[in-house]
């Protein structure tokens, strides 16, 4: 090993950059193998410190992550759930509000407002549009209506609480169908308030019972006396039991309410053929049902034009009543019938009769008057007996009395002539 020189100036001065700084920029002699410095020898000179443990750094960045993620899908979720709601109750809303006027436009608008609702509350989107469909089959003969409201009571029917709706869903099916008793039971259970009533009034009227009717329609009116149904219903009852003054004072305000429900513009034309209310009041609505070609059935808008054609021929109007059955669009054996309906109305003075058997296409569930025969014709008279008078006989010439007086025959003496002086 060599030694150190000894004169001073050999060595570095303090100055030096190398020395001063401690690196590799000193002599090297001076560095001998296992000197430590206090550095790292791992460090090089002018290398970085290595960088810090990046582990739990990254955790808390992904449970951050995790939780805005979290966040932000429960908040879209409550919203996606509340926005459901919503549309659900704003669309039940409506379909509540196109049921009221009683009409096929109004159900069948309904029907089609709830349909997409179904998926997302099958009991009671589903029994509100089973009731509007079981509605359209009862008063509107629909058989595809009938079993697809068949299918949506399906499960409501099985819940251990059955929504009203459901109940007068069964109601209106059993009342299509003729059900007297199954109508009537599904119509009182519980919830189905005045529209309930109004379907018990319905059966009671088919049953011939009119007073028992009016009497549901007046509760069905004082639970909602806005109701067109049981306006109509209230109007038919009162017009059967023969009070036409308030049956037509129930039909306007119906059709105040619903300008083209057909039991209450057939009811009104009704009292107006029975001379008990003004052919002007029954006509605007005949004609408006008559001309709705799209939001009503051909059957009642055949049934508007037969009581509008008779009430027309009544007031002298031949031709406007040919317009009448023109606009009916029947043809063939439907118009035959038609005419000769509009006929036998017009020319009855006794009050309005029932016209029978009128085709299947001509029926309405609307205008269910039963028919009345008409009474039989008084029996002819008996031919009176022919007496025949007595042939008169010739007077007797009085012939000369005699008298007896003992056996002998005397005469009278003769008349005396009298003398003239």
């Amino acid at each position: 090993m060599s030694t150190p020189p000894s004169d001073p100036t050999d060595r570095a001065s303090p100055s030096d950059p190398g020395l001063a700084s401690g690196t590799h920029g000193g002599d090297p002699r001076w560095v001998e193998a296992g000197d430590d410095d206090g550095t790292d020898p791992g460090v090089r000179a002018g290398s970085a410190p290595p960088p810090p443990p990046r582990s739990s750094s990254r955790t808390v960045q992904v449970v951050a992550i995790a939780g805005v993620v979290a966040v932000a899908l429960a908040a879209a979720l409550l919203y996606r759930s509340h926005h459901r709601r919503e549309v659900l109750a704003k669309g039940m809303a409506r379909a509540h509000e196109l049921m009221r006027a009683d009409t096929w436009a109004g159900y069948r608008a309904s029907s089609q407002v709830l349909e997409p609702l179904v998926a997302v509350d099958a009991m009671e989107a589903g029994s509100l549009r089973a009731k509007a469909l079981a509605m359209l089959a009862a008063d509107y003969r629909d058989e595809a209506a009938a079993a697809e409201a068949e299918r949506l009571l399906d499960q409501p029917e099985r819940s251990s609480a059955v929504p009203p709706s459901a109940s007068l869903a069964r109601a209106a099916l059993a009342m299509g169908r003729r059900e007297a008793g199954s109508a009537a039971t599904s119509a009182s259970r519980p919830g189905t308030g005045a529209e309930g009533r109004v379907l018990q009034g319905r059966v009671a009227l088919f049953a011939g019972n009119p007073s028992g009717a009016a009497e549901f329609a007046a509760e069905a009116v004082a639970a909602d006396p806005g109701l067109p149904g049981a306006l109509a219903l209230q109007g038919d009852a009162l017009r059967r039991s023969g009070k036409p003054e308030a049956a037509r004072l129930a039909y306007l305000a119906a059709l105040q309410i619903s300008p083209n429900h057909p039991r209450a513009a057939y009811g009104l034309a009704k009292l107006a053929l029975s001379g008990k209310a003004r052919a002007d009041e029954a006509f605007p609505a005949l004609e408006r049902i008559l001309a709705d070609l799209e939001g009503t059935p051909s059957n009642e808008r055949a049934r508007a034009a037969l009581h509008l054609a008779a009430l027309q021929g009544r007031a002298g109007d031949r031709a406007g009543a040919q317009r009448t059955l023109d606009a009916s669009g029947t043809s063939g054996s439907d118009r035959a019938w038609l005419e000769k309906s509009v006929s036998e109305e017009e020319l009855s003075r006794t009050g309005y009769r029932v016209v029978d058997r009128a085709p299947p296409g001509l029926q309405s569930a609307s205008d269910d008057d039963p028919y009345v025969a008409p009474p039989p014709p008084p029996p002819p008279e008996p031919p009176k007996a022919v007496v025949k008078k007595a042939a008169k006989k010739a007077p007797v010439k009085a012939k000369p009395t005699t008298s007896k007086t003992k056996g002998k025959k005397t005469s009278s003496p003769p008349k005396k002539k009298s003398s003239t002086p």
